[in-house]
């Protein structure tokens, strides 16, 4: 076996740079949550513990009826987390009134090519930059603050890097009333799309008791671009009919 010194020291070198870089990410991370910490104990009282409830998803264990609204035409379904994954979703109108067999048959091949569960949310409590939060409207009872999210929180589609976040929060009962995501300049997710408009509300009802803060309802505008084909799109979102479920 033939010893290379010159072998040696790269694979030396190699090991150093790759452990210079380990220890360089974990000091970013730990600067990071050092940042974040501290600008979660500087936030006001009321919005430490709005956020530390906030939730833009409905919780586990909730089931609710939804109601969509798209270009004129509404369907009402219904979400049941207790029941097996293939039977948690129902529908129970399409166009004002009741669904047809052929309606039924659509629904459910529709669901079964969707991920199982609940409605995703487009982002969580967690991908809040703390450091970002910007006061930018105040009165005796509400807040609001602008904010940004995480860069590790991006997907690959970075989406969330492409968006600003603007909360209202209650200060009475410290709760996220609503918020509203808009998409900061025109974005190319993937070369045959192109987002020139985007804007997500949602609006969340005061937790009361043993109930949480809720979704209320939903809007969302999107203007662009699929292919060759221009594109606008209104979506209206309502939920209601709460339930806790085992």
């Amino acid at each position: 076996m033939v010893f290379s010194s010159n072998a040696f020291s790269a694979t030396v070198t190699a090991k150093y740079r790759i452990t210079r870089a380990s220890v360089w990410r974990r000091g970013l991370v730990l600067w990071s949550l050092l940042v974040a910490a501290t600008a979660f104990a500087e936030m006001p009282g009321y919005l430490r513990a709005a956020l530390g409830k906030f939730n833009p998803e409905v919780p586990p264990n909730w089931a609710y009826t939804l109601t969509t609204e798209r270009s004129g035409q509404q369907t009402t379904e219904r979400f049941d987390p207790s029941k097996p994954p293939a039977e948690q979703w129902s529908l129970l109108r399409t166009e004002g009134r009741a669904p047809t067999s052929e309606d039924l048959e659509k629904y459910f091949k529709y669901k079964a090519s969707q991920t199982p569960g609940a409605t995703q949310a487009t982002f969580h409590k967690g991908d809040i930059e703390p450091g970002t939060i910007k006061l930018v409207h105040e009165d005796p009872d509400r807040a609001e603050f602008t904010c940004t999210f995480r860069e590790q929180s991006t997907n690959a589609d970075k989406m969330l890097g492409h968006l600003g976040l603007r909360l209202t929060v209650n200060k009475h009962e410290p709760y996220v009333e609503k918020f509203s995501l808009t998409l900061n300049a025109p974005y190319n997710p993937i070369l045959t799309v192109k987002m020139r408009e985007l804007v997500v509300t949602m609006n969340f009802s005061p937790p009361t008791g043993n109930r949480p803060s809720l979704p209320a309802e939903s809007t969302s505008h999107f203007e662009g671009r699929i292919f060759f084909f221009s594109l606008e799109e209104n979506l209206h979102f309502t939920y209601f009919d709460f339930t806790a479920v085992p």
